[in-house]
């Protein structure tokens, strides 16, 4: 089982519109709706095709709201582990200027996370934790948990073959990285966070660092780079990864497209060079729509016209 821990959610709302423009009336001339927040984002990777694997998201949901993020979770096939509240689940708009290729985030604020309601999340999380299980935590800690939120879950399975995968900043990243937590995926500017002091200025520097004591202990180390791609420690191997340049509509959720792909070909002990073409190919693929979404054709036609370079 892969749980995906997402603590905030919202439902998103995409808004096609054409030469978006202040002061004025603007329709969009598409719409539509996805549950959202980074977890939901990842599920909707791991399940874009077969083989099939178990998988949930952890989430909190209220209200009216709350009960059409559930509907829209079950239209794309997201089973999920609920914890009640009585506040509306929020609302997000994503408007995005289909000619100008800007967008326009506009997020609610999220209820407060209060003492009770996060430990009641907690337990109900760790009593669905069974061995062999991954664990993903995708995106900044919720206002409400603690900076060690991650770091006590990875010390309080750290004998066990529960694995966890780690994708975000700051002090929780900080926290998480000393943890010594099963894989870490984090982009050029996060990896500052670890090393303040240390400067990149080539894709060798940043393998030098990764074949280094820096990721002893952790199996998985991946700096995402942009469009200059991805480097990446798996194993016992470190390579570097790019795509071809392509016309990108929307990058959002396009991290979390990676993540999903990344720990979906993990689970499935697929082999370390496909379980990274396919991650990037994964995220390149999402930014080609408006929406946070795949397409077969492109995934493959990405996936077949990357460059490797293996370090080691």
């Amino acid at each position: 089982m892969i749980h995906l821990i997402c603590p905030n959610p919202a439902i998103d709302r995409t808004l096609l519109i054409k030469d978006f423009k202040a002061g004025v009336p603007n329709r969009p001339y598409e719409v539509k709706e996805f549950a959202g927040g980074k977890g939901f984002n990842v599920a909707y990777a791991i399940g874009f095709e077969e083989p099939n694997v178990a998988f949930c998201v952890h989430t909190i949901i209220g209200g009216r709201n709350g009960e059409f993020l559930k509907d829209l979770a079950e239209e794309r096939k997201v089973p999920l582990k609920l914890t009640h509240i009585d506040v509306n689940t929020r609302l997000c708009n994503i408007i995005i200027d289909t000619e100008k290729l800007i967008n326009y985030p506009i997020y609610e604020n999220s209820f407060n996370l209060e003492e009770s309601l996060l430990d009641q999340f907690t337990n109900k999380l760790e009593s669905s934790i069974s061995s062999g299980d991954y664990v993903v935590f995708s995106g900044s800690l919720m206002k409400g948990m603690p900076s060690d939120y991650i770091s006590t879950f990875i010390h309080k399975f750290k004998n066990t073959d529960v694995k966890f995968i780690v994708d975000t900043s700051g002090e929780a990243l900080v926290n998480a990285y000393q943890a010594k937590p099963y894989a870490i995926k984090i982009n050029d500017e996060e990896v500052l966070d670890l090393v303040p002091n240390k400067t990149f200025d080539t894709i060798e520097s940043y393998a030098e660092l990764l074949d280094s004591d820096f990721t002893k202990d952790i199996p998985c180390f991946i700096i995402t780079l942009g469009p200059k791609g991805i480097i990446a420690k798996i194993n016992d191997g470190i390579f570097h990864i790019h795509a071809e340049k392509v016309n990108a509509k929307n990058p959002i959720a396009s991290g979390d497209f990676f993540l999903g792909a990344l720990v979906k070909n993990i689970s499935i002990a697929e082999d370390s060079l496909t379980t990274l073409k396919r991650a990037i190919s994964y995220s390149t693929a999402n930014v080609l729509n408006w929406y946070p979404e795949l397409h077969a054709s492109d995934v493959e036609e990405i996936y077949n016209n990357l460059t490797v370079t293996r370090f080691k």
